[in-house]
């Protein structure tokens, strides 16, 4: 593994947009969006999309300096067509619209369609716990990206279809739930792919139905597809979770719920903000939320388990660790990008 700082992975990026002539404000947000998945652990959604980015920009799927569109609003909602931007610019833009609603009417909520693909979710409902809201944050594949399975089928025909939530805590960070509604992010199995690693039993199955460890498998013709979440066991729970995802981010937002491969890649996007003040005072809401984490720590721990976290704490206690000691990469990944410099 190659070990780099969020500085030198930031130049990096900045660097191979500067050459493709993208407009500084926009790159910025794009690579913050990727370096700070690195920072946190969520190595999927980091600079190993750097080559897609570029892919997409080169085939014109990707438009800089598109205009984020209004194509519906009231005082406490709008509908907003991305135009094909840039996602990580259409959804810093889209829930920074939803903060500034929130703080007018309590509760706020934004659709976005036509938006290429965000990146991890988690990173803009943190913009809202920043300002002391709790945000909520849907996407699904804007109808195409149809890798996992339904409960009980054996092809794709959902995308991962991610759910992210922030809660605020005064003078901490926030709680962060960040997950696919598949058993896995299918970023993971690139990540694995390019670490030569087995996956996980669990993780994929084949056409026949059968589980397959082989990452190679879910890039081939015909594809392995992804399981819900909860898996063999419990795979119907994670499919339940994935349709309402679908729903509002795609028959909601316009965008489209799954249809199949001849639909175009992108994310639809449901963002929800919601203002704690407007419920209760900010001090006695996370003193209450402290209270619980004290609680839920509290209990005796199983065999090899260091510590009880709760969502988002790993993130925190890897960003500090990388922060001292280096962002792996792997050499697959590190090799892609050098193509591009």
């Amino acid at each position: 593994m190659l070990s780099f700082t969020a500085e030198e992975l930031t130049e990096i990026c900045l660097n191979v947009f500067q050459k493709l002539n993208i407009p500084t404000a926009e790159a910025e947000v794009v690579t913050k969006s990727m370096v700070d998945a690195n920072r946190v652990g969520h190595d999927s959604h980091g600079v190993i999309h750097l080559p897609k980015y570029v892919r997409e920009l080169e085939d014109g799927l990707i438009q800089p300096g598109a205009p984020t569109e209004t194509l519906h609003e009231s005082a406490s909602i709008a509908v907003l067509d991305g135009n094909w931007g840039f996602g990580p610019v259409i959804a810093t833009r889209a829930v920074e619209l939803a903060i500034r609603k929130a703080k007018q009417t309590d509760i706020s909520s934004v659709a976005v369609s036509r938006c290429n693909e965000v990146g991890r979710l988690g990173g803009y409902a943190c913009l809202a716990a920043d300002a002391g809201m709790i945000a909520v944050l849907m996407a699904n594949d804007h109808g195409g990206g149809t890798c996992v399975a339904p409960h009980g089928g054996t092809e794709g025909r959902l995308s991962t279809n991610p759910i992210a939530c922030a809660v605020p805590i005064e003078g901490k960070d926030p709680i962060v739930l960040d997950m696919s509604t598949s058993v896995v992010a299918s970023g993971k199995i690139r990540v694995k792919q390019h670490r030569d690693e087995a996956l996980p039993h669990g993780w994929l199955i084949d056409a026949a139905g059968e589980s397959t460890t082989n990452a190679d498998d879910f890039y081939d013709v015909p594809p392995a597809a992804l399981l819900p979440f909860g898996g063999a066991v419990s795979a119907h729970k994670g499919f339940g979770l994935s349709v309402i995802v679908d729903l509002l981010s795609g028959a909601l937002t316009g965008a489209g719920c799954s249809k199949g491969e001849d639909a175009r890649v992108g994310n639809g996007l449901f963002v929800l903000v919601m203002s704690v003040a407007s419920f209760r005072e900010f001090p006695g809401f996370s003193a209450e939320i402290e209270r619980f984490i004290e609680y839920l720590k509290s209990a005796k721990r199983a065999a090899g388990v260091e510590a009880i976290r709760v969502p988002g704490e790993r993130g925190w206690v890897t960003q500090r660790k990388r922060e001292r000691e280096g962002i792996p990469i792997d050499p697959e990944t590190w090799a892609h990008i050098q193509t591009l410099k």
